[in-house]
């Protein structure tokens, strides 16, 4: 059964409140994570080469929650995460397939950005995790929280230039064009569920088996 993408788009794009601005919740989602970044690096004070480990630790643990967030509550259906389900595999893998990736205007930013409130949900998180770690350490929970923090940015901007047109400047960056592509095979409709979970860096991919590519076709970039 065929979807009907342009449909689902004149729907979702109506159903925006008026009030909506794409470059305020882009800008605020900078903006707060800048300011708690900001925070978080002036606890850094003179670190020693053994605690900058928690630099890598920090890329590992993101990675790997990126992948199990999105793998497990994204595309299968679970009371804890009932409303990303919805706004995932619900919305966002129904406005964009394979064939029809990039985004058309501004407002359709609010289909691949995370909610704005949830940057503020996840640096809340962060305090908890950055003071247990600061008993035992301030420099390495510093740089541990700063590491997931710059995580969570980095999702939000590559997952912006993976639904960018495939001649933008930003989408032909060697590193961007390989994970657009990846993030373009995710988004067939039979692989949603298996395949490249992994938006910045396809570790966990690799590691899960779950990695898939093949070579891009013109015709649908």
């Amino acid at each position: 059964m065929s979807h009907d993408t342009a449909g689902f788009r004149a729907r979702y794009r109506a159903g925006i409140s008026r009030w909506y601005r794409a470059w305020l919740h882009g800008g605020f989602v900078l903006a707060f994570g800048i300011a708690a970044l900001a925070v978080l690096i002036a606890r850094i004070d003179a670190p020693q080469a053994w605690q900058w480990l928690a630099v890598p630790l920090g890329l590992i643990v993101f990675n790997w929650g990126e992948y199990t967030v999105h793998r497990r509550y994204g595309h299968h259906r679970h009371r804890l995460g009932a409303l990303f389900y919805k706004r995932h595999t619900g919305d966002h893998h129904s406005f964009f397939v394979e064939t029809q990736m990039p985004y058309e205007q501004a407002r359709d930013w609010r289909v691949i950005f995370f909610p704005a409130w949830l940057i503020v949900l996840f640096c809340a998180g962060l305090v908890p995790a950055y003071w247990v770690i600061a008993l035992f350490d301030t420099n390495v929970a510093a740089l541990f929280c700063t590491t997931l923090l710059i995580g969570y940015l980095s999702y939000e901007v590559f997952h912006a230039c993976e639904h960018l047109p495939a001649r933008h400047p930003l989408a032909r960056l060697p590193w961007l064009r390989q994970m657009r592509r990846l993030h373009q095979l995710h988004h067939r409709r039979d692989l949603m569920q298996t395949r490249n979970f992994n938006l910045v860096f396809p570790l966990m991919d690799w590691l899960h088996g779950t990695l898939y590519w093949e070579p891009e076709d013109p015709r649908l970039s």
